[in-house]
């Protein structure tokens, strides 16, 4: 795909404007292709934050909007990047190759393979354009291709479609495409370790199950939300555990994780609260997919609030705390009465958390808005009470 100088200088001019007026202003400019135009304007406005080199670098072309949508943010591919290396690294499910890109900073080699012609082009050009000369472009079949190579990688790295073919988003690994269970000695043979992403909606010991010697596993999300989850295989070393790191990434820094072994979990007694002591405790999204529910408690010296709920409090504040920290101000009953004898707005941030009602039921029940400083958790203490905690955020 190639924009002529015109087309690519109206689209640098117009970057702030609503796209769906942009096909409109170029008619005025007969030299402009507007269709062109309206994408790629609409593109970079979606990549501005979570690709911000690709955004600022003119000479990138963005594909259709589904590999954009899928492709890793920048931030999340630079991590990933840092998991890994080796001279050698191959992509059999390269899409819009933003994770190539970052892999090639790494890695003396890059292949991106990729079965879609135009977005395998596409690709080639934006590693050009991006100065990422060590990664070399496969058009076709990766698989075919792989089982014909004679070479032996230290990596592969494997992101499988995550649609059917009626476009559905699908989540188990036998549902994705390839289907990387019937392929595992293929991977065993052509490689010396693997990196498989997967959906963050997984179940993560199903998936443990279904794959051969899984020895790491990173639950990754990106300023609170979680985003994928990486399995790696280390072909070279036996298993023996199973190393979870749960990271929040943030896009303007201070991220945090928290690593714990996931057969130690099931055995670790947690302590259990008898009363809340003045702090309160939410861990953030990555530790609660990683199931590290007793660790977290132990590590940090907390109590949970109960058995079910995954809420911890403790007497001294704990900065460092993988998630959100809160003083407690009260604990109040589950009526509106009472709420609005404590919050005459009415207005606060509310949380569920092994509670019976969900957040919008509970909403309309209790007439409560959304936003302010304040913020509610409906939850179940450790005598089974069920309570509204009203807390202040303390960072």
């Amino acid at each position: 795909m190639i924009i002529d100088t015109i087309t690519k200088q109206f689209i640098q001019d117009h970057l702030d404007e609503n796209p769906a007026d942009i096909a409109f202003k170029a008619q005025k400019f007969p030299e402009v292709d507007g269709k062109v135009a309206a994408h790629q304007i609409a593109s970079r406005q979606k990549a501005k934050k979570k690709l911000p080199t690709w955004f600022e670098n003119a000479e990138v072309i963005f594909p259709e909007k589904v590999p954009l949508e899928q492709s890793s943010s920048e931030k999340a591919a630079k991590y990933k990047a840092s998991l890994v290396e080796g001279e050698s690294m191959i992509d059999l499910t390269g899409g819009m190759g933003v994770d190539d890109w970052a892999f090639s900073f790494v890695f003396k080699k890059v292949m991106y393979a990729e079965r879609q012609k135009d977005l395998s082009e596409i690709s080639a050009q934006n590693f050009a354009s991006l100065g990422r000369n060590n990664v070399e472009v496969i058009q076709g079949d990766s698989l075919e291709w792989l089982h014909q190579c004679n070479q032996q990688f230290d990596v592969i790295y494997v992101d499988p479609a995550r649609r059917d073919e009626h476009n559905k988003k699908v989540v188990m690994i036998s549902d994705c495409e390839p289907n990387l269970i019937e392929h595992q000695d293929l991977l065993k043979e052509k490689s010396k370790s693997v990196l498989i992403k997967l959906s963050p909606m997984l179940d993560i010991k199903q998936s443990l199950r279904q794959l051969d010697n899984v020895s790491k596993v990173w639950v990754i999300a990106v300023d609170g939300e979680c985003k994928e989850i990486l399995f790696y295989i280390d072909h070279q070393q036996e298993k023996i555990n199973t190393e979870i790191t749960c990271v929040d990434l943030k896009q303007n820094g201070g991220d945090n994780s928290f690593s714990f072994i996931l057969e130690n979990e099931e055995y670790t007694e947690v302590e259990l609260a008898s009363e809340l002591y003045e702090y309160l405790y939410e861990p953030n999204a990555a530790v609660m997919k990683g199931g590290a529910f007793k660790t977290i408690a132990n590590q940090f010296g907390l109590k949970k609030i109960h058995l079910n709920t995954h809420l911890y409090t403790s007497e001294e504040l704990i900065d460092d705390f993988p998630g959100r920290k809160f003083k407690i101000v009260d604990t109040l009953q589950v009526q509106k009465k009472v709420l609005q004898k404590h919050l005459p707005s009415l207005k606060a941030n509310l949380s569920v958390r092994n509670f019976p009602q969900t957040v919008d039921q509970l909403k309309k029940k209790l007439k409560l808005k959304d936003g302010g400083n304040d913020f509610l958790f409906a939850t179940t203490l450790f005598n089974n009470d069920k309570v509204l905690l009203k807390c202040e955020k303390t960072s």
